[in-house]
C-alpha cells in the first residue's frame, strides 16, 4: 500500500433482526399512541403523552433507519442542532398561544363559545299581532 493511503474502513453490516426489533417497537409505540388517545387523561397529560411517544418513535427512526447510531462527530452535531431548533419552534408556538387573548382561541370541549349577542326573547305568536 502506498504511503498516505488508508485502507477503507470496514463497515459492520447488521442483519435484518435489528430492523425487525425496531419495527416491532414502532408498532408498540403506535398502539400506545392510540391507547393514549382513547384513555381520558387530565388536560396537560394528553399533549405530554403524545409528544413523548412521538419523540420516542422519531428517535428510533433517526437512530436506526437513518443510521445515526453508527455515525459519529459532525452527523450527530447536525442532528442535535436540528433538535434544538425544533424544540425552540415548538416552545415559541406554545408561548405565543398561552399569551393570547382568551377569546382568540377556540373553546375547549365542554366550554361554551362566547356569544356577543345576548339571548333575545322569542317572537310573539303570529295570532297576537
Amino acid at each position: 500500500m502506498a504511503e498516505g493511503t488508508h485502507a477503507p474502513e470496514t463497515e459492520a453490516h447488521h442483519g435484518a433482526t435489528r430492523y425487525v426489533v425496531v419495527w416491532v417497537a414502532l408498532l408498540v409505540l403506535t398502539g400506545a399512541t392510540y391507547s393514549a388517545w382513547r384513555v381520558h387523561l387530565p388536560e396537560p397529560w394528553h399533549l405530554l403523552a403524545a409528544m413523548g411517544i412521538a419523540v420516542a418513535k422519531a428517535g428510533l427512526v433517526a437512530l436506526f433507519f437513518m443510521h445515526l447510531w453508527e455515525h459519529r462527530g459532525p452527523t450527530r452535531l447536525v442532528f442535535a442542532t436540528s433538535l434544538v431548533f425544533v424544540a425552540l419552534l415548538i416552545g415559541l408556538v406554545l408561548l405565543d398561544n398561552s399569551t393570547r387573548f382568551p377569546l382568540a382561541n377556540p373553546p375547549r370541549e365542554g366550554e361554551r363559545a362566547f356569544d356577543p349577542l345576548p339571548e333575545l326573547p322569542p317572537p310573539p305568536p303570529a295570532h297576537a299581532r
